[in-house]
């Protein structure tokens, strides 16, 4: 077959329907054996760095893998960011880059970049392709290191020569035939044991449910095994869907953004179990202030280099999260047959969620105009459906969501994953819908994060996908503007901003729009938006917020 098809159909054989990207000379080859397919399409967006992350959201809500197929020199680097992000968030997004003609290498020729060196900092794995004969073994190849263990994105760039008129020979394998196609690894029985024996003895213990428990599908085994022995369940930072909210032994979101109760529990943990979770920054700040010196640490990974590094660990299992959360619950079974009840260390932990319940009720009798941010969450929490998926961009006002929005689902929380990169949340979003087109999809930005991928309407209306983009304007960059305010003496420089009507300009690019500048009109607008078939925006005018201070002041 033709050297283009071949890359078709070897992503087909993975299940990949859905590719992302924009056209390229050095790429036709390829994107054109998808016309007039109706069972693979090719998104094309108005930028790559849209099309990175909408791969992400995409892979990250259906839990399969994707691809993103670009052109050569900066349409490929374009995506550097949004890779980036799949590698923090270990998503399996394939880079199939239309590369320059090799004749062109090392001569300085136009468009010409190493993009192996580029991409791999920031990938599993990053290769080009020398021989045509050679095209569907480094797909494989490929495929291989983006799908098993720890999954992530790859490149896969080939030369553009390598495909006009260039036939492959060779079948299209199925991947059982040259990868694991559902690796379960086991705990070693000796470290289950010896973790056992500490959470069966804890008197306070606590799990903090990493990215691990929603990749492995671990969250019934998670919650029976809190169960077990009345854990604190708290998630860790951007998991807050590993574990349903709702839950009585759930104490929220510790560290950046979190929640004062969960980190309140934590520190009171004689056991943590850190169950598929890193233990990482955001969670933690890496310092005494959520774990408390002394507290001995149980922790499941599939990444051997992420066990005992930033804590010093009393057992670490390498495995993958729910099968070693069931023979933990088995082992705990063994030494004590009947459940050793924690009445003291339960009531403790009711009475942490009970108070943050309090707290986020009591922000319903905030006032003012504009709205304060917090106050907008309390009617989210209204209308949102249960399995909404919903993506929090980086910025100040949308990261108050992260102590405010619950989550009762797996797989309906998104975010930039730890990376800090404004502005991917409304794109991310859009590729949730793609992926998981079920499920309500909805987007939480600020208005400096909406404005650097705006341009993605035109593809929500192109593609008509039915995705809510919720926009809290305060006129400013929050964050940034809070720290001028405080540690540089007012001196305010490229923090207050001056936008567009966001609802306005949806409509002139044809999608819906909606405006609320009352507390009232909130839920409103947003369920009106939900039931749109096609893409809409809220706008929602908000006050500057600085938390440390509690202090509000209207934007300029």
């Amino acid at each position: 077959m033709k050297a283009g098809l071949a890359v078709i159909e070897a992503l087909r054989a993975e299940g990949i329907d859905t590719t992302f990207g924009i056209v390229g000379i050095a790429s036709n080859g390829i994107v054109t054996e998808m016309h007039g397919r109706p069972d693979i399409r090719f998104v094309d967006t108005r930028h790559e760095e849209g099309a990175a992350f909408m791969a992400y959201g995409y892979a990250r809500a259906s839990g399969r893998p994707t691809a993103c197929i670009t052109t050569s020199g900066p349409a490929t680097t374009n995506l550097a960011t949004g890779i980036a992000l799949a590698h923090k968030g270990r998503a399996p997004v394939i880079v199939i880059a239309g590369d320059t003609p090799r004749h062109h290498h090392h001569r300085d020729g136009h468009q010409a970049l190493d993009l192996v060196e580029i991409f791999r900092p920031i990938t599993q794995l990053a290769v080009q392709v020398g021989t045509t004969e050679r095209i569907l073994e480094m797909l494989r190849y490929g495929l291989r290191c983006a799908l098993t263990g720890r999954t992530g994105p790859v490149l896969v760039s080939i030369p553009s020569d390598l495909l006009e008129d260039a036939t492959v020979e060779g079948p299209i394998l199925p991947p059982a035939a040259y990868r694991v196609v559902d690796a379960r690894i086991a705990g070693d029985p000796a470290a289950v044991e010896r973790a056992a024996q500490l959470l069966a003895a804890a008197e306070r213990p606590v799990l903090l449910a990493g990215g691990g428990v929603i990749d492995s599908q671990a969250s019934e085994d998670a919650v029976a095994l809190a169960e077990e022995l009345d854990m604190a369940m708290a998630p860790s930072w951007s998991h807050h869907d590993a574990i349903p909210n709702s839950h009585p032994l759930y104490v929220g979101p510790p560290g950046f953004r979190g929640a004062p109760e969960s980190m309140d529990a934590i520190r009171r943990a004689d056991v943590l179990l850190a169950l598929g979770a890193r233990i990482n920054q955001t969670s933690t700040f890496w310092n005494d202030s959520v774990i408390a010196p002394g507290t001995r640490i149980v922790q499941v990974e599939l990444d051997p280099r992420e066990i005992g590094r930033n804590y010093p660990i009393a057992a670490g299992i390498l495995g993958d999260a729910r099968t070693v959360a069931r023979q933990l619950l088995a082992a705990v079974r063994a030494i004590q047959p009947r459940k050793k009840p924690r009445p003291q260390w339960r009531a403790q932990v009711e009475a942490c969620a009970s108070r943050r319940r309090a707290r986020l009720e009591a922000e319903r009798d905030i006032t003012g105009h504009p709205i304060m941010p917090q106050r907008v969450f309390t009617e989210l929490r209204r209308v949102l459906p249960r399995e909404c998926m919903i993506t929090v961009d980086a910025g100040a006002a949308p990261g108050l969501a992260y102590d405010r929005v619950h989550f009762e689902v797996p797989r309906t929380m998104f975010n930039y994953s730890g990376q800090g990169g404004l502005g991917g949340g409304y794109c991310i979003s859009l590729g949730t819908r793609l992926g998981r087109p079920d499920r309500a999809a909805v987007s939480l930005q600020g208005d400096g994060g909406f404005m650097y991928t705006i341009q993605e309407i035109n593809t929500a209306v192109r593609w008509k996908i039915p995705q809510v983009a919720i926009v809290m304007n305060n006129n400013c960059h929050g964050a940034e503007k809070a720290q001028q305010q405080r540690n540089y003496g007012g001196r305010l420089v490229g923090v207050d901003l001056v936008n567009p009507r966001f609802d306005r300009l949806a409509q002139v690019c044809g999608a819906r729009g909606f405006y609320a500048e009352r507390t009232e009109d909130i839920a409103e607008a947003v369920s009106a938006a939900l039931a749109v078939d096609g893409p809409s925006v809220v706008e929602i005018p908000v006050a500057e917020y600085f938390p440390a201070s509690g202090s509000a002041r209207r934007a300029i």
